[in-house]
């Protein structure tokens, strides 16, 4: 199956670098390929936030993953920095609480062109031990779903969960899943949790609207590695 260019894989492409020129070259060859880019503290970490423009340039959505949880003041006014024609998607963790999220979805709303708020439920790389190390009670999907019923009640547009949760996360939650941590082969599964991970076709049967990949496509020649994904996807 070869890919059609009217028609992009519901995926975005995380581009962990600080180096620009690397995430534009890899940006330009996928393009026609997937809907958007997602960049965030590695990025960031060498370029200031209007460099998105770059991406949306290229008729790429923008994704900005930040994650951000912290003071209300902090995270409302950092929420309201990106009042941007550049940036679709922002990240906060949904563990900043139903006020807090509610009010940052309000200031979204109140922008000139409003950004989409996606909320982070519990990372990828976490498993029940590691739940239990900071002090929560509640094993994986019982945890995820409480967030998700927060993002839910907050109006967020979507929520970040892994793969093996998005069926009890749809029950709770009506909007968009963005679903990192797929992979073709979980042998590689670099930082991220195996247990938690599910194949790119499995994750949209399941009810994902959006994939997020990184390594899976970044590494190697990312239009071939785009192909091999979107080839799975039949």
């Amino acid at each position: 199956m070869q890919i059609s260019v009217d028609k992009k894989a519901p995926i975005f492409v995380a581009l962990d670098t600080p180096n620009l020129n690397k995430a534009i070259t890899i940006a330009n060859d996928i393009k026609s390929f997937v809907t958007g880019i997602k960049v965030g503290p590695i990025f960031f970490s060498k370029n200031s936030i209007d460099k998105v423009n770059k991406f949306s340039e290229m008729n790429l959505r923008v994704f900005v993953d930040n994650k951000i949880h912290d003071l209300e003041s902090i995270v409302l006014k950092s929420v309201a920095s990106l009042n941007s024609e550049c940036i679709d998607y922002y990240t906060i963790h949904t563990a900043n609480g139903l006020k807090t999220l509610s009010k940052a979805k309000e200031v979204c709303v109140g922008m000139s062109r409003p950004i989409k708020l996606l909320g982070v439920t519990v990372l990828t790389s976490f498993d029940d031990s590691n739940l239990k190390e900071i002090g929560i009670k509640n094993k994986m999907e019982e945890q995820i779903k409480q967030l998700a019923s927060l993002a839910q009640e907050s109006k967020l547009d979507g929520v970040i969960c892994d793969g093996k949760n998005i069926k009890s996360v749809k029950n709770v939650f009506k909007g968009e899943l963005f679903v990192p941590g797929v992979r073709l082969n979980r042998d590689k599964m670099h930082d991220q949790n195996p247990s938690r991970s599910i194949t790119p076709k499995e994750a949209l049967d399941h009810g994902a609207t959006f994939l997020v990949c990184g390594r899976e496509i970044t590494e190697g020649n990312p239009r071939e590695n785009i192909q091999k994904i979107i080839n799975s996807l039949k």
